[in-house]
C-alpha cells in the first residue's frame, strides 16, 4: 500500500481522514485564511464567507504526493447541497512536487451567510495514479466513427454507436473465450455416471474418452486479453483415476451438490486458480474475466467472490444454481453466454 508523508504546520492541524472504510476520499479541514497571491497566512478562523464571495482556506497540511500519484481536491457534496458552498476550481490539482500547503477556494453561491470555523471539513481529496504519455506527431491520424464532432456533436437524446458498439465487442470476446472454456472441458475425466463394463471399468469410444460423461465442466481465466489461467474438474495430484478405480460420490452414494468435499476431484475453477499460481508467470486475476461453462457451486462461488476478479461469464442453461448471488453479493459483474449464441 502507497504512503504520502504529510507534516503539519502548525498546533490545531489535522491531516486529511476519511469518513468511513469504504469512501475513497480523504476529507481535509479548514486551519486558516490563506492570502490569494502571496499564499501566506492572512487571518485565523472562523470566518463568515458572504454570498457572492470567495475565501482561499488553508488546510495545514503539507504533502510529499509520490511520483506518478496526483491528488484531486473535490467538493463535498454536503456543502454543495445544504449550504450551496461549492469549490471555485474544482477539481484542483495536487502535483507530486508541490511541498506547500494546499488551499481550498471556497465560493458562496447560496443566499446566506456561511461561516467556516477551524476544523471545518471544506473538500475532499482523491489519490490517483497518473499516465504521462508520449506525445508523437504524425501526418495521419486513425479514423474513428465520431471523427472531428465536438461539443454538442452526440446530441440530447439519440445515440447511434458507444454502448451498443461497446456491448457487442464483448459479447464477441465473451463467446470466443466461452469456446476455449468448453474445449478445456473436453479433458475432464470425471466418470460419475458413466456406463461400466462387466470388469467394472469405466466405458471408453474410439478416442479413448468416456462414454456417457456427463459432469465436463471448464474454466478459463482472462486478464487484458491474455488467458492467465485454465482448468476442468479432474482428479487432484496423486489421486486415482475415477475412470479406473470408480467414482467416490457413485461408490458413497452422495447426492449431487452435498458433500462437495468428498471428492478425488477438484472443480475447474479451482484447477484453474492453481495452474496459475503454480505457473510461476505472477499472474493476476485482479481485474480478470473468468469464463465458466457452468454457476459454481457453494466453495467455487467465495472462492470467486474473493479473488479480486472483475467479470464472471457464465454458460447459461447449465446446472443453474442460488451460489451464484455469493459472486453478485461481492460485487462482481455476472454475464451470460448462451448455447445459441454458440453456433
Amino acid at each position: 500500500m502507497k504512503s504520502v508523508l504529510f507534516k503539519k504546520i502548525g498546533m490545531g492541524a489535522q491531516p486529511p481522514k476519511r469518513a468511513t472504510g469504504g469512501a475513497v476520499g480523504y476529507d481535509v479541514f479548514a486551519y486558516h485564511l490563506q492570502d490569494k497571491k502571496t499564499r501566506e497566512h492572512s487571518g485565523d478562523l472562523p470566518f463568515v464567507l458572504l454570498p457572492g464571495k470567495q475565501i482561499l482556506i488553508g488546510i495545514g497540511v503539507i504533502m510529499a504526493i509520490p511520483w506518478p500519484t496526483e491528488a484531486e481536491a473535490r467538493p463535498r457534496s454536503g456543502m454543495a447541497n445544504t449550504f450551496s458552498v461549492e469549490l471555485r476550481n474544482s477539481p484542483g490539482t495536487i502535483d507530486p512536487d508541490f511541498r506547500g500547503e494546499a488551499g481550498i477556494l471556497l465560493c458562496n453561491k447560496g443566499d446566506e451567510p456561511f461561516t467556516i470555523e477551524k476544523g471545518t471539513r471544506i473538500a475532499q481529496l482523491v489519490f490517483s495514479d497518473v499516465q504521462l504519455p508520449v506525445l508523437v506527431e504524425a501526418d495521419v491520424l486513425p479514423k474513428t466513427i465520431r471523427n472531428t464532432g465536438g461539443f454538442g456533436s452526440t446530441g440530447l437524446t439519440d445515440i447511434s454507436e458507444g454502448t451498443e458498439a461497446y456491448d457487442r465487442l464483448i459479447h464477441e470476446l465473451d463467446v470466443s473465450y466461452m469456446k476455449m472454456a468448453i474445449a478445456a472441458s473436453d479433458r475432464s475425466n470425471c466418470a460419475r455416471g458413466c456406463p461400466r463394463n462387466a470388469q467394472g471399468k469405466c466405458q471408453l469410444d474410439s478416442r479413448g474418452r468416456l462414454v456417457g460423461q456427463t459432469r465436463k465442466f471448464g474454466c478459463v481465466i482472462v486478464n487484458a486479453d491474455n488467458i492467465v489461467g485454465h482448468g476442468f474438474n479432474a482428479q487432484a495430484p496423486g489421486q486415482p483415476l475415477c475412470s479406473e478405480v470408480g467414482c467416490l460420490r457413485d461408490e458413497l452414494n452422495i447426492a449431487s451438490g452435498t458433500q462437495l468435499e468428498k471428492c478425488r476431484a477438484v472443480h475447474a475453477e479451482q484447477y484453474a486458480f492453481l495452474k496459475m499460481v503454480s505457473s510461476g508467470v505472477g499472474a493476476s486475476t485482479r481485474g480478470a474475466t473468468m469464463y465458466v461453462t457452468a454457476e459454481p457451486c457453494e466453495i467455487c462461488a467465495k472462492m470467486i467472490a474473493g479473488s479480486g476478479i472483475d467479470c464472471l461469464v457464465v454458460l447459461g442453461d447449465v446446472y443453474l444454481n442460488n451460489q451464484i448471488d455469493i459472486v453478485r453479493a461481492a460485487c462482481i459483474n455476472v454475464r451470460y453466454v448462451h448455447k445459441k449464441d454458440l453456433e
